[in-house]
């Protein structure tokens, strides 16, 4: 049980990270689209944690999907934190 936990925990730390990096500001932390990534996040960590003790899917294709979503989360924190920055450099 505590497995599983662990999943569903990583799962919606990584839709919490998602919506911190996509959210332009505190108000759009609090809208449905952040409270969606952080559920979808859980799920999905669910759905990993099936995928990987259950139906033994094997981890290149987790691999694929992980490849596929990367380049949006380093475009996306490169873009917060480099946006961040020189608002504070401006200011």
């Amino acid at each position: 049980m505590m497995e599983i936990a662990a999943f569903i925990v990583a799962g919606f730390l990584g839709g919490m990270a998602s919506a911190l990096l996509w959210a332009g500001s505190f108000e759009e932390l609090r809208s449905y689209e952040s409270f969606r990534a952080i559920v979808l996040g859980a799920i999905g960590g669910y759905l990993y944690y099936l995928m990987f003790t259950e139906w033994n899917v094997p981890n290149g294709v987790v691999a694929f999907f992980f490849g596929y979503a990367f380049k949006d989360i380093v475009e996306a924190l490169a873009s917060n934190v480099l946006g961040r920055i020189l608002r504070g450099y401006k200011a």
